[in-house]
């Protein structure tokens, strides 16, 4: 068991400055950011920089709605019910996978993203019956991926009840930085229903990652949050824990170190590249030759390395040039905090295509193929869009296919996980 995180780690660091545009000041890209709720976001506090100066473990206290228990919930799925479903959806050419934005308030400042400025209040995001009746919808169009993102969603005390919800018909996916973490909560998650969790580390270098970060101790605390799940799992089988690391311009020289930590923590390991959208920073793209890197991880770690190689292979490309044809709208859409859909979570604000609070499923699925047919975006390669991309090709199908149906014989986490030659 590790030691106990020192209290320190509650304590903010002065966030990387990636979110400067090159004059001292944040990035706008020319407009006023808001969060949503019309007003600016990271109201100064006294430390100059917007963001609190203790952060608590988690949240704020539940909004007063209706309880869990009085949701009116359908019985869950069984899990060989919900991949068929899933697998006809994907036959179908409906939307398979949904990132669902549980809030957009974040107690790290990472260098990468601009989510730590937001301040939205409890009431001012979705609620439980929310997601209980945004889950439904969604069970229109088959058993999806969901995946729970943010902001940081251990933030919401009620995440595990979140869980169980859209268990029931779907898979839900957890991307945390570990923050908030416990063996209650972990338990709380595996057994509500969860698929699987990331948890992000981008340097194996604990200070840098904690730079990076913007928090003390966050490589720290991201490994308590990893043993802490892994300890609480109780299926096997089914459940999955993983390290996901952002590529940018200088951590390249940390991926092999990274692989080689998830193979020793025995969990599965995932890359995706920066992208230029969440900051505007245009030099913290990841460099040229990540893709013959990151190709040889793969080869030397396959049971530890989990990223689809056709999606590796494009690496470089999506720097040099971007990639056209984003199925964002088709295959995938977003949901953000507060029920707004959009193609991608970077397009809710500028481009929504309907609210799942108040319309249906079908008239919402409508402007989304309409969103998709306008688009020309070739910013992004994040993960959500190309691992799900590189399905449509049968090479990425077949790639992907089988560790989604079931974990692999030598599944990290149990013994005989392979370790690179």
């Amino acid at each position: 068991m590790s030691t106990p995180i020192p209290l320190e780690s509650l304590l903010r660091q002065n966030p990387a400055s990636a979110v400067s545009n090159g004059n001292g000041q944040p990035h706008t890209n020319g407009q006023v950011h808001t969060n949503g709720n019309g007003r600016p976001p990271g109201q100064s506090n006294g430390n100059g920089r917007g963001i609190p100066e203790i952060e608590l473990p988690i949240g704020p206290p539940l909004r007063l709605d209706k309880p869990h228990g009085e949701l009116a919930l359908a019985a869950p799925r069984h899990t060989w019910g919900k991949k068929a479903r899933l697998l006809k959806a994907f036959l179908l050419g409906r939307p398979v996978w949904v990132t669902w934005q549980v809030t957009y308030n974040c107690n790290y400042g990472c260098s990468f993203c601009t989510y730590w400025k937001n301040d939205f209040k409890p009431h001012e995001e979705n609620s439980l019956e929310d997601f209980a009746s945004g889950a439904r919808k969604l069970s229109e169009l088959g058993s999806l991926i969901v995946s729970l993102a943010g902001g940081e969603p251990m933030l919401r005390r009620d995440i595990h009840q979140i869980v169980d919800v859209i268990a029931r018909d779907h898979f839900p996916y957890l991307t945390t930085s570990g923050s908030g973490m416990t063996t209650k909560r972990a338990r709380q998650l595996w057994e509500a229903g969860l698929w699987g969790c990331s948890v992000s580390i981008d340097y194996a270098d604990p200070d840098k990652h904690a730079e990076h970060r913007g928090v003390k101790f966050a490589f720290e605390r991201a490994i308590k949050a990893i043993e802490q799940l892994m300890e609480a799992r109780t299926d096997l089988s089914y459940q999955r824990v993983q390290i996901i690391s952002v590529l940018t311009d200088d951590n390249l020289d940390e991926m092999p170190k990274l692989c080689e930590l998830a193979r020793e923590l025995g969990v599965y390991w995932q890359v995706q590249p920066y992208s230029v959208m969440k900051t505007g920073n245009e030099r913290q793209r990841h460099l040229r030759g990540a893709t013959e890197v990151l190709m040889d991880l793969k080869r030397r770690y396959p049971e530890t390395f989990h990223t689809n190689r056709l999606y590796l292979e494009r690496f470089d490309e999506a720097v040099n040039d971007g990639i056209s044809g984003c199925i964002a709208g088709r295959a995938m859409f977003n949901i953000d905090n507060q029920m707004v859909v959009s193609k991608c979570v970077e397009f809710n604000l500028t481009e929504p295509c309907g609210n799942l609070r108040s319309e249906d499923m079908q008239t919402v699925l409508g402007r989304l193929h309409e969103a998709h047919e306008r688009n020309t975006c070739t910013a992004c390669w994040y993960s959500c869009r190309g691992e799900v991309e590189v399905l449509y090709e049968t090479r990425g199908f077949l790639n992907s296919m089988h560790s989604f149906l079931w974990q692999s014989r030598r599944q990290p986490g149990l013994e005989g996980a392979s370790k690179g030659d």
